[in-house]
């Protein structure tokens, strides 16, 4: 009888643990969701609840910093101008590469490169533009990173 309940247990453990990953995941493609539909290259930065100006690292562009979900996020200007220049997103975690990839794809098109083994998607367009979602993993004592960034080279 130990051994059934034992069992029940570790399954039940088990189940909790899959459904609890599924719902992050689900969330995070939610979220990037979001930030991606909220905010767009070559377009002002836009007022939002979880984006806040900082101090700028380049001169003449505007930085913000923000957090909304998960998702820690940073967007910077072009020079002397309120228009997005780079946006980078980070998850903190599991690689969500995968499951990210058909949201990134519906706002950037199909990934130009990938390296499903590597679990780095990039695409490159003219005008020095370029993206990339991929995965950072973490050390011993730091979590690994999902990242999703489109900037000006």
């Amino acid at each position: 009888m130990p051994f059934t309940t034992l069992s029940r247990g570790a399954l039940w453990s088990l189940l909790l643990t899959f459904l609890l990953f599924g719902t992050v995941q689900a969330d995070a493609v939610t979220e990037v969701e979001r930030i991606l539909d909220d905010i767009r290259q070559d377009q002002p930065v836009p007022r939002l609840d979880y984006l806040h100006p900082v101090a700028p690292m380049n001169t003449g562009c505007a930085l913000f910093e923000g957090r909304y979900g998960a998702v820690t996020l940073q967007v910077e200007t072009h020079p002397d101008s309120p228009r997005v220049a780079s946006l980078l997103l980070r998850i903190p975690g599991p690689d969500q590469t995968r499951a990210l990839l058909p949201t990134v794809s519906h706002v950037l098109g199909a990934p130009h490169r990938q390296d499903r083994r590597q679990s780095a998607y990039g695409w490159d367009w003219p005008e020095y533009r370029t993206a990339s979602l991929h995965y950072v993993p973490g050390g011993s004592s730091a979590p690994g990173q999902t990242i999703v960034s489109l900037f000006y080279r």
